[in-house]
């Protein structure tokens, strides 16, 4: 029974899946890049968002793995009722969240680079403060995309909906 609905979330989300796989693989061979030129400040930001995307698409796989049971007609009784609301709104729009991490590990991965590039000597002020301004854009876009992301979370787990 489990393994058919492992099947079933690999099936059903395996685009989402495959996306989170492949930035992984990126995230985490530019910090080995990066790590090899002597920036720990940089290759340290990469594989923390490398270390996140997994956890990410574990947890997706997790939450579509213990509601598939019920998703295909079977019934969950040894999930509560909340339990269940929790996991299948963390499987839904599987792909939707993956772009969101996306936007947001991209976008706070390259404000950290601005700003390791900022502090370097021999820049001028105006070119910091560009770079600077340029950081605190990305992250402010980071910052709107994962309050989107966790608002359609908190909303499709509300127990007001229904």
């Amino acid at each position: 029974m489990w393994a058919l609905g492992a099947r079933y979330c690999v099936r059903q989300d395996a685009h989402a899946f495959m996306w989170l796989w492949a930035l992984l693989l990126t995230l985490a061979g530019a910090a080995l890049m990066v790590r090899r030129r002597g920036r720990r400040f940089e290759a340290a930001v990469l594989l923390f968002f490398a270390v996140c995307t997994g956890a990410l698409g574990l947890a997706i796989f997790y939450g579509c793995y213990a509601s598939a049971p019920y998703t295909m007609g079977l019934g969950a009784p040894d999930v509560s009722a909340a339990t269940l609301t929790t996991f299948t709104c963390l499987s839904n729009g599987a792909f939707s969240r993956a772009m969101a991490w996306t936007v947001i590990a991209l976008s706070c991965s390259a404000a950290a680079g601005l700003i390791a590039w900022g502090r370097r000597h021999g820049k001028p002020a105006a070119v910091r403060a560009f770079l600077y301004a340029g950081a605190v854009l990305l992250l402010l876009v980071a910052a709107a995309v994962g309050f989107g992301a966790f608002f359609v979370f908190a909303w499709c787990s509300s127990s007001r909906l229904f």
